[in-house]
């Protein structure tokens, strides 16, 4: 074999050694030389931390459309996917009664009508056929704002132990500025939670009252 091409042979040789040096280099990952190889298109595992970043309390429950405000505790709403429409009792409060209901009721549609909520809680129903829960709306009680603003009272019966204190610290609020049924002229005039789901439940109740009073007026005389 000439020299020149024996220079040839020894040339290709070393070539072909440092081209192989080459490709371990790039497919060895950079770090420790124990890291385990991540497989071409593998997407590491979410944080759970991140995974749950900007989840609150406004996503929490069935989210719903309030349709129609019937009372300040009670609103028909229709369920998700154009579903049925079903009468709601908001947890946690009790309308305030005669004195100051017409009042109630405004507010609760100015704050709740056509508005998008959620109902939070295992389903159950009142003696009304009323589905229980309570109603969030942008994170907050519905509960605690009604309370606050002084149109209704705590009313522990079917809520959520834990959600009570800051119902009764709204309420409380409330009664020492005097917002609502704590001003005049009702001062607090408390009747009891006979919000129902019709007009003629309603009716009944308002009959009912008209008859006993007059009972009392001739028992008076």
């Amino acid at each position: 074999m000439s020299r020149v091409a024996l220079a040839r042979l020894l040339l290709g040789v070393a070539v072909a050694v440092c081209a192989a040096a080459a490709v371990v280099t790039l497919t060895t990952a950079p770090g420790s030389p124990d890291a385990a190889p991540v497989a071409a298109g593998a997407v590491p595992s979410a944080d759970p931390a991140a995974a749950l970043a900007g989840v609150g309390a406004d996503t929490v429950g069935e989210r719903v459309v309030v349709e129609r405000v019937v009372d300040a505790v009670t609103v028909d709403v229709r369920l998700p996917d154009g579903g049925a429409v079903v009468r709601v009792r908001a947890l946690g409060v009790q309308p305030p009664g005669s004195c100051y209901g017409a009042q109630a009721t405004a507010f609760a549609s100015r704050v709740l009508d056509r508005r998008a909520v959620r109902l939070v809680g295992v389903p159950a129903s009142d003696r009304f056929d009323r589905r229980l829960a309570t109603v969030t709306l942008d994170g907050s009680d519905y509960a605690v704002l009604a309370a606050e603003a002084g149109i209704a009272r705590a009313y522990p019966a079917g809520a959520d132990p834990a959600a009570m204190p800051p119902v009764r610290a709204a309420q409380d609020r409330a009664r020492l500025a005097e917002r609502g049924v704590w001003g005049a002229p009702c001062r607090g005039a408390a009747t009891p939670d006979t919000s129902s789901t019709s007009s003629t439940s309603s009716t009944s109740s308002t009959s009912s009252t008209s008859t006993d009073s007059t009972s009392t007026t001739s028992g008076g005389s």
